[in-house]
């Protein structure tokens, strides 16, 4: 009997192995999808998994402070002091980018490389002596810190003095065949519609109008980078690599189809309902073109550096991270180089802040602790099951069976767990599908809609408020064969932190800008300890000046931005500009005016004595040179009318080129209730001086 109840035992295990090996067979005979649709190239593919990189601009305008510079700046203006194109790739590498597009050239003409077909490059410059090459230098930088590179080489040319004709064409196809063949590999050919108009145009300065259409045979273009560059996306208004979305604001299409038609349309293509098309796309159009979003890190919004302009605010940066990335598209933030040839600190600084931010929102993916349940599995297959959701491997993917267009996914976990932000991704090497989606929690025993959408395409990532629950349900739709789902995330983001914004008057008031859920600490003094750190809770009355130290920190949890010294000076309200009554815009408080004084001096009442041991000196912040102080000499006087020897004399080294607040502090603190800065030169010796914002600093302040 035992032996015979061994066989049956070795008999049922047999049959056991034998069904699961066939399941297992089954399991692997399973079709994957059809791609459905348009799909993307690899080249394509890769330039999607960047999502991030920037638009480095850099060059004559920058000196200027244009945007689109006329074609006819001397070249010799060129001539940064400190330029190094290994602090920019460092910085974007630390950023969180993954490439670097190059304007070689813009519409003004001027060359970033020492191309051979013009003189009107770097190799007319100062710099290096004629012999550097900035895209070189760059290419170099993107290879040693890991990040692609890509150019933009404007077709049109406002120096260029056959821009209209034939020839002209031919001469840009030769300057792309120098980028394309001897600097490496380009991941992205940059490539824009503003064409045609005012320019130097050799001497000629008129207005030259092209056909926008046939002019440049784009076409070839478009050939002649993909004869060097196979592995390149071609961006334009229409592509055919990348498209425009159609604003420079940031925002991506809620509604964001990677395809559209583009028979009849070209780059520069102004047609208002073209550019509203851009932004969404079209379901079931002819090519894989997807959207890139570009903007530029500046505020106000400026490609090239203008004085005064300063970084995006972080909260300002995490939306554009929402409006492009969140709706499917890479995000180009521009990057202005200052005149310098450096990425100025405080840009830098918020570049890498935008960076810990996002890795702070999307560290621990909660859906890892779900259990997750499909309403259908293709084949019922293990390739294509509810697992390949939460694996981190975005070329896996849940598929359902076809003919199955409406399917949903349940996330259910063992104890309650809040939740703020989703993330989808869809599959997008068999093309996009899905055009519906909802998303819902489980409150009360009942399911109640969080948000909803349209598509998901490469990436979708949404912000609600703090939800608490057991259980999710993401339900989708298609009018494809099937469903497909890469990726799904949920994550529990925690407040956003920004540096505390302050607001001084001249009355020596000081206070900050009220934020939900985060207190602003401030300590006074030359050198603070964390522990004297106080509060803010109402206005700070500093009339005599100080040195304030401050950081915010969010009200539940421990985290705190960085610390921020900055330096106040004394009340002025009491002041009285006793040259005038122009040079009352120094002391007005508003940077934004300014005095320009012919004389070359400013005089100043202080209204009564102060033991003075520093000032700072503003220049005009409107973008022009003029009046901006090189040499100068500081005066002090109790009377105003016996000056004597100068008190301080000095240089404001650099300031053409970085024209903020300069702090000068003085050997010995003199008393005095008259002062006068006066101009012994200035950056462009106009003969002129400017005064946007004169501060007077105390004894130990």
């Amino acid at each position: 009997m035992a032996t015979v109840k061994l066989l049956k035992q070795m008999k049922n295990s047999v049959y056991t192995f034998f069904l699961s090996l066939l399941m297992f067979s089954c399991q692997l005979n399973v079709e994957p999808p059809q791609a459905f649709g348009p799909i993307p190239t690899e080249e394509q593919l890769s330039w999607h998994e960047m999502e991030y990189f920037s638009l480095v601009c850099y060059g004559l305008n920058s000196y200027t402070e244009e945007e689109w510079a006329y074609g006819d700046v001397n070249p010799k203006l060129f001539n940064p002091s400190d330029l190094n194109t290994d602090q920019w790739a460092k910085v974007a590498s630390e950023a969180g980018m993954k490439g670097l597009i190059l304007v070689a050239k813009h519409h003004d003409g001027f060359c970033l490389w020492p191309s051979k077909l013009t003189d009107y490059s770097v190799a007319a410059t100062p710099w290096k002596d004629g012999k550097g090459d900035v895209l070189g230098d760059l290419a170099k930088s993107c290879e040693k810190y890991g990040l692609k590179l890509g150019v933009y080489l404007s077709p049109w040319d406002r120096n260029h003095a056959e821009y209209g004709q034939p020839e002209y064409v031919d001469y840009y196809y030769e300057q792309l065949e120098e980028l394309l063949t001897e600097y490496g590999d380009i991941f992205e050919f940059w490539i824009d519609g503003a064409n045609g108009g005012t320019g130097h145009y050799g001497g000629a300065n008129e207005n030259r109008s092209i056909d926008r259409i046939a002019y440049y045979n784009y076409d070839k273009i478009f050939d002649i980078v993909k004869s060097h560059q196979p592995n390149a996306v071609i961006f334009s208004d229409v592509g055919p690599g990348c498209r425009w979305v159609g604003n420079e604001s940031g925002i991506g299409g809620e509604t964001n189809w990677n395809t559209i038609d583009r028979e009849g349309r070209f780059p520069g293509d102004s047609d208002p309902n073209f550019l509203k098309y851009l932004q969404t796309g079209k379901k079931d159009a002819e090519a894989w073109v997807p959207a890139e979003v570009n903007t530029t890190l500046l505020w106000p919004k400026a490609w090239y550096h203008h004085t005064g302009h300063q970084p995006r605010s972080l909260a300002n940066l995490m939306d554009l991270y929402y409006t492009s990335v969140g709706r499917g598209s890479p995000l180009n933030l521009g990057i202005a180089i200052a005149p310098s040839g450096k990425i100025r600190d405080v840009d830098a600084r918020n570049l890498l802040k935008f960076k810990e931010q996002r890795d702070r929102e999307f560290r621990v993916n909660l859906i890892e602790k779900a259990n997750i349940s499909v309403s259908d599995t293709r084949g019922n297959a293990r390739q294509f099951g509810a697992k390949k959701l939460k694996d981190t491997d975005a070329g896996t993917y849940w598929a359902s069976s076809d003919q199955v267009n409406e399917a949903s996914i349940e996330m259910n976990f063992n104890s309650p767990v809040s939740f703020n932000r989703l993330l989808m991704q869809e599959y997008i090497a068999l093309g996009q599908c899905i055009h519906t989606f909802k998303f819902e929690v489980e409150i009360d025993g009942k399911y109640q809609t969080i948000t909803e959408g349209t598509t998901i395409g490469y990436k979708r990532l949404l912000r609600f408020p703090n939800v608490e629950s057991k259980k999710a349900r993401l339900s989708l739709k298609t009018d494809a064969p099937c469903l497909t789902l890469a990726e799904i995330g949920l994550f529990n983001a925690p407040l956003l932190v920004d540096d505390p914004v302050l607001i001084k008057g001249i009355d020596g008031t000081v206070f900050f800008r009220s934020v939900e859920n985060v207190t602003t600490y401030f300590a006074l003094g030359e050198k603070v300890d964390r522990e004297e750190f106080k509060a803010y809770v109402h206005p700070l009355k500093l009339a005599d000046g100080a040195t304030i130290h401050y950081f915010a920190k969010e009200n539940d949890g421990n985290y705190a931005s960085e610390v921020i010294t900055e330096h106040i000076g004394i009340a002025r309200d009491k002041w009285k500009a006793v040259s005038g009554s122009e040079s009352q815009k120094a002391i007005d408080g508003d940077n934004r005016s300014f005095a320009l004084s012919k004389s070359g001096d400013i005089v100043i009442d202080m209204g009564k004595e102060i033991n003075v041991s520093g000032f700072s000196y503003l220049p005009r912040q409107d973008g022009q040179k003029e009046g901006i102080i090189f040499d100068f000499e500081f005066y002090l006087s109790d009377n105003g009318r016996d000056w004597g020897k100068a008190t301080h004399t000095g240089t404001f080294n650099n300031i053409e080129n970085n024209p903020i607040s300069r702090h000068i502090k003085l050997k010995e603190p003199t008393k005095a209730r008259f002062i006068k800065l006066l101009a012994k030169s200035d950056v462009r010796r106009s003969g002129l001086a400017s005064f946007a914002d004169i501060q007077i600093f105390q004894r130990n302040n």
